[in-house]
């Protein structure tokens, strides 16, 4: 079980952070990488909605922000004891036949000393003060059962690190319909609602907005809330005003990735 984290030894705000995938780094970088791990890199699609969820959640929540190469695992490692909520906008890698090694792929921004995935063993022994992590991607919560130890999971591993309660995935997740469901979910929260009753009204928020084919359960059902599932207490109210914009632009560019991704199949 989850222990409710009672130090409140951090900042009461949210730490966002999103990563993307495909720039090539300046010759001559100072990497250090396994081919295993470059390999694995090279495979990692772009996910193009990351950006607009990350803008949509700025006008609800007090935090830093990080996109792109800022992005990267030293920076969460530095940063994430400090903050009360992480958000961490990215693609999860799954190692079925080593679940321990199972990470979550940060930017690659050529650093010496980290390789940018963030596998399961470093989460553990970090030290966490956070009240909720939210993984927005893909398979963070799915893992490889093992006897005495359950399911060895990216969302295990933060356990470990002391968080009472994670939002997580358990299957491969649509980004874009993932940025409506997140910036749904935080509002929710930020108006009293416990994780459970934030995370389920916000799926329903997404399927009463959702056309076609994107209503189908793959879009939006992966999302579970695990642990402690009470309210989190805010240090001011979010505006309604600037929480309808922020839902506003991001179905807006959720409407507009479709349209496009229609015009392709149909090309």
């Amino acid at each position: 079980l989850l222990n409710k984290n009672t130090s409140n030894q951090h900042n009461s705000n949210l730490l966002a952070m999103g990563a993307i995938y495909g720039d090539s780094l300046p010759t001559g970088s100072p990497l250090n990488r396994s081919p295993e791990l470059s390999k694995l890199r090279s495979k990692l699609p772009p996910l193009d909605a990351i950006r607009a969820e990350l803008d949509a959640l700025k006008p609800m929540m007090e935090g830093n922000y990080y996109y792109g190469k800022t992005a990267n695992e030293k920076t969460f490692k530095e940063e994430a004891s400090k903050y009360a909520i992480l958000h961490l906008a990215m693609h999860g890698v799954l190692n079925e036949k080593h679940p321990i090694l199972s990470s979550l792929a940060f930017t690659e921004n050529g650093d010496p000393e980290e390789d940018n995935f963030l596998q399961a063993f470093e989460i553990s022994q970090m030290k966490l003060n956070a009240e909720l992590v939210v993984l927005s991607a893909c398979e963070t919560g799915y893992g490889k059962f093992q006897q005495g130890e359950g399911v060895m999971s990216l969302a295990r591993s933060f356990m470990y690190a002391g968080v009472p309660s994670m939002v997580v995935s358990m299957w491969q997740v649509n980004d874009a319909s993932t940025a409506l469901i997140m910036s749904a979910f935080y509002n929710n929260l930020a108006q009293g609602m416990d994780k459970a009753k934030a995370l389920q009204q916000a799926k329903l928020f997404y399927i009463n907005h959702a056309q076609g084919i994107t209503a189908h359960p793959a879009f939006w059902a992966a999302f579970i809330q695990l642990g402690d599932a009470s309210p989190i207490q805010f240090k001011a109210p979010i505006s309604t005003w600037f929480w309808m914009l922020g839902i506003a632009g991001i179905a807006l560019i959720f409407a507009l990735f479709w349209r496009l991704k229609k015009r392709k199949e149909l090309a």
